[in-house]
């Protein structure tokens, strides 16, 4: 917070800045100064006006190699499809082990009741972490606004925001998101859903066979072509965001009372049974649900991409 405080501060100097940078083309760098803090004022190629940042940092892209593709649709599809991920439409999914894969976990949202103990107070943690999120969301926006033609969200804006020593933040999230991000457990639980849909109880190594494909198959369609690569993306999105209302839409037939389950309302009669008074299982939940919702901030990534309509300079 301490460098968005310092950039509100700079009221001037993002005046100076912007002066500069509307009176210089496009990609053609100028630079600015208070003190011994030095910026770099940079316009890119998706119409969003001009930027500023500590000479540090990585350059603006003048024009991004990827095109400008992203329009407020797959905004929309991109935060959503990594908010809905495949766990939400099962009670169970398949975790791998060193022989086979059948060994059953539970999913985040049954987790999440099993912690608190009763829905009542699952309800209020969905609430909690909706507004933890929305907060979150904040932040980011605020981040977006210095940094509009800069994409790659959390790296960049933490090359920024501790912008000394050279290098550090870029390189150390570049080693996290190699040794900590879970695309390959989703293409693990891809491929377990694909065996199970097909009766197969796979070895462990056809399992991480069939995931190494989906990866393949994925990255070819970056490859090919980025427009093309958003829109099947984004018609995945719409399946998903159909199945989820299908899915909401029974749930409330159910209560309704409009199906063979003989007591629809069992849960709610006393939604507050059973609530735990274990620290650690409610502490667990809410780390549980603020990750249920990540995946808001996706369409941050691609910030460069986004071409801007109208544009006041």
């Amino acid at each position: 917070m301490a460098f968005l405080n310092r950039f509100r501060r700079s009221g001037n100097l993002q005046a100076q800045a912007t002066a500069t940078a509307t009176n210089s083309s496009i990609g053609k760098t100028e630079f600015v100064g208070a003190g011994d803090i030095k910026y770099a004022v940079e316009q890119g190629g998706n119409d969003s006006g001009p930027s500023y940042q500590d000479v540090s940092g990585a350059p603006v892209e003048v024009k991004s190699p990827l095109g400008y593709s992203v329009g407020g649709i797959t905004i929309l599809f991109l935060n959503i499809s990594m908010m809905i991920g495949t766990g939400v439409y099962s009670t169970r999914e398949y975790a791998s082990t060193k022989t086979q894969a059948d060994d059953i976990k539970l999913i985040l949202a049954a987790g999440i009741l099993s912690g608190v103990g009763s829905v009542g107070l699952s309800f209020f943690y969905w609430t909690i972490g909706f507004l933890l999120s929305a907060s979150s969301l904040a932040v980011y926006l605020e981040y977006m606004s210095y940094f509009p033609n800069r994409s790659g969200s959390e790296v960049v804006y933490l090359e920024q925001a501790y912008p000394r020593p050279r290098y550090l933040f870029p390189t150390v999230f570049a080693l996290w998101m190699l040794i900590l991000s879970f695309s390959s457990s989703n293409c693990i639980v891809l491929a377990a859903y694909l065996f199970q849909v097909n009766g197969h109880s796979p070895s462990a190594w056809e399992l991480k066979g069939v995931a190494i494909a989906a990866f393949t198959v994925v990255t070819i369609f970056l490859s090919i072509n980025t427009r093309f690569a958003y829109r099947f993306s984004n018609i995945i999105g719409v399946i998903k965001l159909i199945t989820l209302v299908f899915i909401a839409v029974t749930g409330l037939v159910v209560l309704g009372g409009h199906t063979r389950v003989p007591d629809p309302m069992a849960n709610f009669r006393n939604p507050f049974a059973g609530t735990s008074n274990q620290p650690y299982g409610l502490t667990t939940s809410l780390v549980y649900i603020y990750f249920s919702y990540g995946g808001y901030n996706n369409a941050f990534n691609v910030a460069n991409e986004v071409k801007v309509c109208c544009t006041s300079h």
